[in-house]
This record gives C-alpha cells, sequence and structure tokens, in this order.
C-alpha cells in the first residue's frame, strides 16, 4: 500500500497495473481499483501511479475505521478474499473467479432465473464495514452505465445484495483480455489495430458523453476485448454526471498517469478530460511505454502541466506524421486545444484507418461478389467487367497525391468511351446531364485525345459501397457511349 500525495491531496493505492510489467496476465473482468483515502500513511514510499486514485471524505476516525475492519474481518473469518465459487448470492450461482482489484472482485456466474451467464462485481465486505457509503459509490457504477446500450459498453443488467455482500450484474465477455493486458503480453499495437480500437473507445465515450457523463478513468486497463477483438469500455465506478462536475476546486478522481493537467489543479471532468486520457492510451498502445512516468505526485503533475510531450516517432518509428499529430492534439495542455468531443476525434481517427488501408484491399472489399477481373499493383489498377453481348469493358482505378502539405490522396475511377470526334459533343453533354456516377470530359490518352467517364474520390474518405457503385454505372455507361459511337468494343 503506497500514498498519493501532493497538491493537498492523497489516496491509497493497492494495484500494479505497469502496463511494462513482465510478468503474465490473466484473463481479466473489469475490476475497479478504486481505494479509499482515509488511512493513507504520510510516511509512505514512492508509489504506483497507474492505480485508480477517487476522492474520499474522511466519514470517522482512524480508530473507528480500524474496529469496523476487525468487526468485518471476525464477522467473514478474517479471510478477506473469501471463497465464494459454488455459493448462491440471491439470484446468482458463483461459477468461477475471473479478477481482482482492490475495491472488488469479479466471478463468472449464472442468474438462476433467467439462465444467463453474467459476470457478478462483488465489493470487499471489508471495504463497506470501514467506509459503509463505499456501497453507494459502487453502485453508482451500475447506475451510470446501467442506461448506456451500446456496443462498445459493457452492459449493466442489476444490482442488489444478499448475505452482507453488495454486487452489480455485468454482461459477461467471454475470454476477453483488457488492452492492457494485451499490451504486456503481445506489446505494442500495430497502428492501424491500435486505431480502429481506439475509435471504438470513442463511439463509447461518445455515447456517454451524449447521456450527460464524464468517464474519469479511461485507460488499457478498463477496456475489454472480445474474442472477435473488439473493445468494449468497462468500470464506470469514477463516472459522473457533468451537472454534478461544476465549479473550481473539485476533488481529485482518476488515475494520475492518465489524468488532464487542468484535473490537478481542481477544474472540474469534462470530455476534454476524458479526451487527454484517450491520448495517454493511445500513446501507450503504440509505444507500450506512458508520455509521462514519475515515482511522485509532484513530478508528475509537473509533467502533465508542464513538459513537451516525447515525441512517438522517436520511440515507434512505424508511426506516421498524421497519427502523431493527433495524439499530440489529443494531449494538449488546454482543454481549448485538444478535440471537442470524443465524436471529433473519432471521425479524424476513421479517416486515419482509411489512409492505413492498402488500395488494393479497399478495391477487392468493394468489388466483392461482382464478376470481373482486376490487374495491377500499388496504386494503379484496371477492372475489367462483363457487359450485355458478350461485351467487355476496362475501368481503371488510380491514386494520386494531393497538392500542399496536408498528405491528401486522392482515388479516380475513369473509363475511355471513344476518340474525342467534335460529333459527339452534344451527346456527350447530353449524357452528362442524367449521370448518376462520374461525368465526361476529354483526356489524352497514349496522346491521343478520348473522351472519357470518370469520377474522383478523397481516397481515405471513400467507402466501399460508394466505389463499387461508380466502378460498375462507369463501366456500364461507357460501354454504352462507346457502343453508340464506335459499334466496337475496344475499350
Amino acid at each position: 500500500m503506497n500514498e498519493v500525495s501532493g497538491a493537498g491531496w492523497s489516496a491509497l493505492v493497492m494495484d500494479d497495473t505497469n502496463p511494462s510489467a513482465a510478468s503474465p496476465v490473466k484473463a481479466a473482468a473489469p475490476v475497479s481499483e478504486a481505494v479509499s483515502v482515509m488511512d493513507a500513511p504520510r510516511d509512505a514510499s514512492p508509489i504506483d501511479l497507474e492505480a485508480t486514485v477517487p476522492y474520499a471524505p474522511q466519514t470517522a476516525p482512524r480508530s473507528s475505521a480500524r474496529s469496523a475492519v476487525a468487526r468485518a474481518e471476525r464477522a467473514s473469518g478474517g479471510d478477506e478474499g473469501e471463497d465464494l465459487i459454488g455459493r448462491t448470492l440471491g439470484q446468482y450461482h458463483i461459477l468461477e473467479h475471473l479478477g481482482k482489484g482492490s475495491m472488488a472482485r469479479v466471478y463468472k456466474a449464472r442468474h438462476l432465473g433467467l439462465e444467463r451467464v453474467s459476470a457478478l462485481k462483488i465489493i470487499d465486505p471489508n471495504l463497506v464495514a470501514r467506509r459503509p457509503g463505499i456501497r453507494d459509490q459502487f453502485w453508482a457504477e451500475a447506475r451510470a452505465a446501467a442506461n448506456l446500450a451500446h456496443p462498445h459498453v459493457v452492459t449493466i443488467h442489476n444490482l442488489g445484495s444478499d448475505g452482507g455482500f453488495h454486487f452489480i450484474e455485468m454482461e459477461y465477455v467471454p475470454g476477453s483480455l483488457s488492452l492492457r493486458d494485451s499490451l504486456v503480453k503481445e506489446g505494442p499495437f500495430e497502428p492501424t489495430r491500435a486505431a480502429r480500437l481506439v475509435r471504438q473507445v470513442l463511439k463509447a465515450l461518445g455515447a456517454a458523453h451524449a447521456a450527460g457523463l464524464v468517464h474519469r478513468d479511461v485507460k488499457p486497463a478498463n477496456v475489454l476485448l472480445t474474442p472477435e477483438g473488439n473493445a468494449k469500455l468497462a468500470d464506470f465506478g469514477l463516472a459522473q454526471a457533468r451537472k454534478k462536475l461544476s465549479g473550481a476546486g473539485q476533488p481529485l478522481a482518476g488515475t494520475p498517469t492518465f489524468m488532464a493537467p487542468e484535473l490537478f489543479a481542481g477544474t472540474p471532468a469534462s470530455p476534454q478530460s476524458d479526451v487527454y486520457a484517450v491520448g495517454v492510451m493511445f500513446y501507450s498502445l503504440l509505444t507500450g511505454r506512458l508520455p509521462f512516468r514519475a515515482d511522485r505526485i509532484d513530478a508528475l503533475i509537473r509533467m502533465h502541466q508542464n513538459q513537451p510531450i516525447p515525441d512517438i516517432r522517436q520511440i515507434a518509428p512505424g508511426v506516421n506524421a498524421r497519427l502523431a499529430a493527433i495524439i499530440e492534439r489529443c494531449l494538449a495542455k488546454s482543454p481549448a486545444d485538444r478535440y471537442a468531443t470524443a465524436d471529433e476525434l473519432g471521425d479524424e481517427i476513421q479517416l486515419l484507418i482509411h489512409h492505413f488501408r492498402d488500395t488494393e484491399g479497399l478495391l477487392r472489399r468493394s468489388l466483392e461478389g461482382i464478376d470481373c477481373f482486376i490487374q495491377g499493383s500499388r496504386d494503379t489498377f484496371r477492372v475489367l467487367i462483363p457487359q450485355p453481348g458478350d461485351r467487355l469493358h476496362e475501368v481503371m482505378v488510380e491514386v494520386s497525391d494531393g497538392e500542399g502539405d496536408r498528405g491528401e490522396r486522392f482515388l479516380s475511377v475513369f473509363s475511355v468511351c471513344g476518340p474525342a470526334d467534335p460529333e459527339y459533343y452534344g451527346f456527350a453533354l447530353a449524357m452528362n446531364s442524367r449521370l448518376t456516377f462520374g461525368g465526361l470530359s476529354i483526356r489524352y490518352v497514349l496522346g491521343k485525345p478520348m473522351l472519357v467517364m470518370s469520377r474522383t474520390f478523397a481516397r481515405d474518405r471513400v467507402g466501399s459501397r460508394d466505389l463499387r457503385d461508380a466502378i460498375v454505372e462507369i463501366a456500364a455507361n461507357a460501354d454504352r457511349i462507346e457502343k453508340k459511337m464506335t459499334r466496337l468494343d475496344l475499350y
């Protein structure tokens, strides 16, 4: 047990959540790491600043607290980790142990009435005996997340008490690991995978923010991975309604290494402070390191508030400038300089994901199920699509760089209709007015002016369906024009 002290606050932390730890990690269900501030010793050694630190006012003298703990230990036989496997609490039969934090244990359980397998999160009864109000804090998690029906949020089903135990029934995620567990076992994430998972977390946060909640404890340990490899945001134990987080001098709550600079000055938590935590998480997933680490809270606060963000590209050379800029904006010292909402950041990351995808993969996914032949490599491809009357038509798909330093790329879809003979101009203009995808123009092909049907997309924004529809319609219309103008099947 170690003390978090400095800036007028202190808290007791007990869990080692260092993502760079080399020890093996067991599969864990979402376990709150929230603990009491009541009995923090003043002469403690340096602390683990990656454990959750909630604020909790002292409600009883230390002697009274110790007496309450003693009574709880006598009532439970002194076994703080009493084995509940095989027992029944209320409607729940406990099947196996899944994970443990400093505040609660999580078990796999079966609801006897509904025959539903769930994750049952049971608060330590010793903590309740020492601080009776902690039960309400514990259940606040259930109430905060109960109305968030979202595919990337761990669903809360119920809460209850039985035999002196207080619990929350949550969605059971089979065989899941947290992002932290995966980081420890597998090392830093490949950028595309990290971006995809972070965007899913942002979708969950967007839903929470829209419901008026601030999570306040976003970090890899609180994100579960489903068997399909998707992310689910868990542990809303510190979540608070934004209307309650008003005014200066707010009590600290969160995980120090993931907390935004303004929080240490008493500024209320906000969607922008959640965005900051997402930035720290993104940085750690890509590098296996935290942007700021220190042995003491006062040193960590100074780093968050004043120290420049370490250049992620020096640690992870595979991170491109665009991704580095997104993380740098998330970690801006001022909330006003960060992304305004989780949704805004999620949209930016979606563009980044599209930027990462290769053109051939995009093209083949777009044309999946379409009778065609694809040939080419890198950023230039030809697609041959059968047309009525045993005809074929060729459509070219090419990528080009935009002008300026924005790194924007464009994807051009075009097909030759025939020679740019002036006698066909009227027909071309009339055809342009009826086209859904593409337009007719003159383009030099192999040194000769040709009538070409084309459509250009921002490569990193185009969807697979739009690309498929453009290719199929341009091929059909260009072949129809070629047949009318030349009666041949050359292009």
